[in-house]
């Protein structure tokens, strides 16, 4: 049916315009493409056409739209959690126990398991809402629960209070924000011989960008023949070893209070135990300490993080790569280092980092005119999961549910996944590449939300105005009223897409020929109107900003 939207946006991307300076390495999207490109990232739905038109108008008027989404619309909050979860990958489902055993089998499996992988991104919340340094997720002296988490991890939850709030746990453990969080260790655990390792890489990974695991290393045999006798002695005397396990061993060592490897005490497990502080002299035999500098608890070792440039690194890393969609390499650290200037500068406000990245030009660029940035810049974006769930919900009014759960925001059905999501535990990189997974989600989300347009807009006895079949009756046919009916095909593009028709698109007839065609089979003017709804909602234009 419809490409030439997207050709034209994926032409822009690759061929300069007439007149253009050639020295400029970004060569930017046009004001309505970056209103719509800023709308989905920070709130997770398209501009009105109101503010279209207001930014055609008004080009000068896209930091004022920055400005507003990031200050006063609570869905950046949401856009937020949702990149630094590709850090944390804590949102995977899981309730760990048995919600019998903890008294709160009343909420169920599926939002027990929402309410838990949440304790972490509840605490990046609280920073943000209360304009609070990113360092504080680990110099927190508390967690965060709301009543359900509050019974299930056993904390201390203010009295005739609601909603999340900070909390402390009862077990007397000393609080360093997520890394005394039960749902981070969880999510992480370690048993046995592994002696907090995993849990030690764990820490790498979402506060320094920085995989041990991905780090090259080369054994010889007779260090392999080694380990598989004494695993504790290769690693002490092996130099290979100890290329990570010097500086990874005494991470690990912080936290031993948290390590009870008897994985049949159940619930008891997850109990800070100050007696099993001192078991490192017992395992690794590396004294708690942060690459080199030794640490005497918890909340010391937390603020050696907190002080590690590698830290604040990280986080301006995640945010650009949440929005961007482009994996950092060295290269990039030039272009990203006014970002981090400005983070550091603003006391690590998270607001204040993004509200840097989306009014810089790489941001908004539609082509990228150096061919080494060319490859590494995305020019156009794919709508994430929630993202396309939002944006058509926000256009249709439907909701696409099984058993009461959002569909493509949730691990329930896998349809996250499908379409390059990740469900943070065996899927942990997104996908921001079409794919036919994708394209399949797209189709059955479109038909459901196209037939339930169809229906409620022109339902006789309708109460309000339409949502989008403004300018048709059920009545109408497109021999009877053929400029009504390429009217209302124009405004659908242009409501469902941010992008209006060009005034010689075949759009209009082709899709009037459609309408006949599913008319005829049924007479039914509601099916042939999901139809074409449902045709518009597959735009690679929805999908794609």
């Amino acid at each position: 049916m419809r490409m030439k939207i997207l050709t034209v946006l994926l032409l822009a991307s690759c061929t300069p315009e007439e007149g253009v300076d050639e020295v400029s390495t970004y060569e930017l999207l046009s004001p309505r493409q970056q209103l719509i490109r800023l709308s989905v990232d920070l709130r997770g739905i398209h501009p009105t056409e109101a503010e279209l038109q207001a930014i055609e108008e008004a080009p000068a008027l896209y930091d004022a739209f920055a400005d507003r989404w990031l200050e006063e619309d609570p869905r950046f909050i949401g856009r937020i959690k949702e990149i630094f979860n590709y850090r944390y990958l804590t949102r995977t489902g899981d309730t760990y126990f048995d919600l019998d055993e903890r008294n709160v089998s009343n909420i169920g499996d599926r939002r027990m398991g929402d309410i838990i992988g949440d304790e972490p991104l509840a605490l990046l919340e609280y920073v943000i809402e209360n304009d609070l340094p990113y360092s504080y997720i680990v110099t927190a002296p508390h967690s965060m629960a709301n009543p359900a988490l509050a019974e299930m991890w056993d904390m201390y939850y203010p009295d005739g209070a609601t909603g999340w709030q900070p909390a402390i746990y009862k077990d007397g453990r000393p609080h360093a924000g997520i890394l005394s969080m039960k749902t981070i260790w969880e999510r992480y655990p370690s048993m046995g011989g592994n002696a907090n390792r995993h849990r030690a890489n764990a820490i790498s990974k979402m506060l320094l960008c920085d995989d041990y695991l991905s780090r090259p290393v080369v054994l010889n045999r007779a260090a392999v023949d080694q380990l598989t006798i004494d695993p504790e002695d290769a690693i002490n005397v092996n130099a290979s070893c100890q290329s990570c396990h010097s500086t990874l061993d005494p991470i690990a060592g912080n936290l031993f209070g948290f390590f009870n490897y008897d994985d049949d005490l159940g619930f008891e497990r997850t109990i800070y135990r100050p007696e099993n502080e001192e078991e490192w002299r017992y395992y690794s035999g590396k004294e708690p300490a942060y690459y080199g500098r030794p640490t005497a608890n918890l909340v010391e070792f937390a603020e050696q993080i907190a002080e590690d440039q590698r830290f604040a690194d990280c986080a301006v890393k995640t945010v650009f790569e949440g929005l961007t969609q482009r994996e950092i390499t060295d290269e990039d650290w030039s272009e990203i280092q006014p970002h981090e200037n400005v983070f550091t500068a603003n006391n690590q406000s998270i607001r204040e980092l993004v509200r840097s990245i989306v009014k810089s030009d790489e941001y908004k660029a539609g082509y990228v005119t150096d061919k080494d940035a060319a490859d590494r810049v995305a020019t156009v974006k794919l709508t994430s999961p929630s993202q396309l769930e939002s944006i058509i919900a926000d256009k249709t009014g439907y909701m696409w549910t099984f058993n009461d759960r959002p569909g493509l925001s949730t691990n329930d059905r896998g349809l996250n996944v499908l379409m390059g999501g990740i469900d943070s535990r065996d899927i942990v990189t997104p996908t921001f590449v079409p794919s036919v997974g994708g394209v399949f989600v797209q189709e059955r989300l479109a038909m459901s939300a196209g037939y339930h347009v169809a229906r409620a807009d022109l339902a006789p006895g309708r109460e309000g105005d339409a949502r989008l079949l403004k300018f048709v009756t059920i009545e109408d046919t497109p021999e009877a009223n053929p400029n009504e009916f390429e009217a209302q095909i124009r405004e659908l593009y242009l409501q469902l897409t941010g992008i209006p028709l060009d005034p010689e698109a075949t759009e209009p007839a082709e899709l009037m020929q459609l309408w006949k065609y599913q008319y005829s089979i049924e007479a039914d003017p509601i099916r042939a109107w999901g139809s074409v709804v449902t045709a518009v909602l597959r735009d690679p234009t929805v999908v794609f900003y």
